[in-house]
């Protein structure tokens, strides 16, 4: 009866990830959606100190969504977030110019150690493609309780493909290694098929193109320019897609996995489990989860380090806003239908508010994270979207 009781599971879930009617609109978030610990490949460290990264906790994901509410939800710039002594710190670092100009690309949780006597100087390298001369500040914060920062900015550089170097003064290192602290950086847009985003203008036009930047304004759509003046064409989208056979095979374990009476939580790599639950309200319980749809996406035209980008996506199930959602997204191994997904990540997921008057949403916005953007234009990505319980029609 377990095994019946998977398949039909599987072919419910199977008719589900079809139920997705369409990307609607799609728009870059200038802040991380999710931590971004995934996307550091090595750390290193000057003076025999070391640095490392730490899982997201409560107080760091306080912090994310904090950042987050101001940046996305309340339309602000994300240098802005920080106190006003320390928008005149990066604006110094960068000569002066417009601290405007830049987006939040990476927040983590790092641990410094060690008893330099000299300046410290710290490497990062990362699977995301920071450009050689790329402007970059390095902000990092050492908590104080009730949400409150001392904040420590210092001028980046990118000397080699996707590594960026900061150099740490001993006296900073003796206050950031206390505890473990806060990583930000901010950069400005630039990729291997642009320049450096330096302004806008509006061009109108009847129709937008399909799922461009900014689409939601039906009344026309932006140009980029770069600080030379040259045209930025921002022909990134995404779309949905079948499920391929090895997800269709992982949704027959996620199946049994549900079938044994287990949370579909649990199914996932406890450390992802615990970022899920942490970026979900204190009160929800891994048992509270049901996924409702599984769905694929890939995209085209993404430009390296331009940031998380928000999709929202039409469902056919009906979502409610005051229930907490989650996805757990991961590439499949298509070489080996048999064998797991490599790697998962945690996505924030909101539904939308309602509109005529209705009680629940079919409009669910997802963040994608720029780790994995730039993979998805040649694989697939799977999204198993959980939600609290929804209540019967």
């Amino acid at each position: 009866m377990k095994r019946l009781f998977a398949w039909l599971l599987m072919a419910v879930m199977l008719i589900t990830a079809a139920s997705a009617e369409s990307l609607i609109d799609d728009d870059y978030t200038d802040v991380p959606t999710a931590m971004t610990q995934d996307s550091v490949a090595e750390l290193l460290a000057t003076e025999e100190c070391l640095i490392e990264t730490l899982q997201p906790d409560e107080e760091s994901i306080a912090l994310l969504n904090s950042v987050y509410k101001f940046v996305w939800e309340g339309k602000n710039r994300p240098a802005r977030y920080y106190d006003v002594p320390t928008q005149e710190k990066i604006s110094a670092l960068i000569g002066g110019a417009d601290i405007d100009i830049l987006h939040m690309t990476e927040a983590m949780r790092l641990q410094l150690t060690g008893a330099p006597e000299n300046p410290v100087t710290a490497t990062m390298r990362l699977n995301v493609e920071y450009h050689v001369g790329q402007l970059i500040v390095v902000v990092l914060g050492i908590p104080q309780g009730g949400g409150e920062y001392v904040w420590y900015p210092y001028r980046g550089r990118v000397e080699t493909l996707g590594e960026i170097k900061w150099d740490i003064p001993v006296e900073d290192w003796t206050e950031l290694c206390q505890q473990p602290i806060s990583f930000h950086v901010l950069t400005d847009r630039i990729g291997p098929r642009g320049g450096r985003l330096w302004g806008y203008e509006e061009y109108h036009e009847e129709t937008p193109p399909s799922f461009s930047k900014d689409s939601g304004d039906v009344n026309g759509m932006r140009w980029w320019y770069s600080e030379w003046g040259e045209k930025i064409e921002d022909d990134f989208r995404v779309w949905l897609v079948e499920l391929t056979e090895p997800m269709q095979a992982e949704v027959l374990r996620i199946g049994e996995h549900v079938a044994d009476g287990k949370p579909i939580l649990d199914y996932f790599p406890w450390e992802r489990k615990a970022e899920a639950l942490l970026m979900l309200p204190a009160d929800v319980a891994p048992a509270d989860l049901v996924a409702y749809d599984i769905i694929a996406m890939m995209d085209e035209n993404y430009k390296d380090t331009y940031g998380d980008v928000n999709v929202e996506v039409v469902f056919g199930t009906a979502y409610d806003p005051q229930k907490a959602m989650v996805i757990l997204a991961g590439f499949a191994n298509e070489d080996d239908p048999d064998m797991p997904f490599v790697e998962w990540y945690v996505l924030r997921a909101e539904a939308l508010e309602p509109q005529n008057g209705q009680d629940k949403s079919d409009s669910v916005e997802i963040g994608l994270k720029q780790l994995f953007l730039p993979w998805m234009e040649e694989k697939p990505l799977m999204l198993v979207v959980m939600s609290e319980v929804l209540d019967a029609e």
